[in-house]
């Protein structure tokens, strides 16, 4: 009976033996999932490309009204220099059966009367007849108050800011004539002369004068 009792607790201890070594069987360790890298790194957004603003055009200045209208047969700028400095352009003539390949033809000698200009400018440059006594044609002419033969020519006598200046002593006065009708005058030295505005006029006072012009014909 203690054989038997023996074996059978020998069986139980084999037993519980057995279920402890199952029971602790061993667990394998799940892998911790890592984080999957990039393959290769994103590349920035591409931005579009900015064009430059294009430069904004200046504004146009407002065009000058021209002092010659197309009526007018000679377009005429005067400047002066010395006790008065001024400059004013004019229209003088009309444009009207104007010739002025004509006007300024040569041929016989006769007299070329000169464009003028009349309240020219801020200080109203007014020319006088100014003219050639003997032209015979397209070139240069020195004004002479005094001629051997012929008719004499006349100096300019231009009135500016209310004084009134033309030939003196030393004054001298060269025109030039083009084919086309164009032409220059050059007056140096004129001197002050006495006026309806200025009764002592200053026997210092010289200015220079300056008159170019072209001509119009009628369009």
């Amino acid at each position: 009976m203690k054989d038997r009792m023996t074996l059978l607790i020998a069986v139980l201890a084999i037993a519980l033996t057995i279920a402890a070594c199952g029971g602790t069987a061993t667990t394998t360790p799940t892998p911790t999932a890592q984080p999957a890298m990039a393959a290769e790194t994103e590349a920035p957004a591409v931005q579009p490309a900015t064009e430059p603003s294009p430069t904004e055009a200046p504004a146009n200045e407002e065009s000058v009204a021209s002092a010659c209208e197309e009526f007018f047969g000679f377009c005429v700028t005067a400047e002066i220099d010395g006790s008065v400095i001024s400059t004013g352009t004019g229209g003088f003539g009309s444009s009207f059966n104007n010739d002025c390949a004509a006007w300024a033809a040569g041929g016989e000698t006769r007299i070329l009367e000169l464009p003028t200009t009349l309240a020219a400018g801020d200080d109203k440059i007014t020319v006088a007849l100014t003219r050639i006594g003997a032209y015979t044609g397209p070139g240069q002419y020195e004004l002479a108050a005094v001629a051997a033969s012929g008719n004499p020519d006349s100096f300019p006598a231009i009135e500016v800011a209310g004084r009134t200046f033309s030939k003196g002593e030393g004054s001298t006065t060269l025109v030039t004539v083009a084919a086309d009708g164009s032409g220059s005058l050059q007056a140096t030295g004129l001197v002050e002369l006495a006026s309806m505005t200025v009764s002592s006029p200053d026997p210092d006072a010289r200015i220079d004068f300056s008159m170019q012009w072209t001509c119009q014909e009628e369009k």
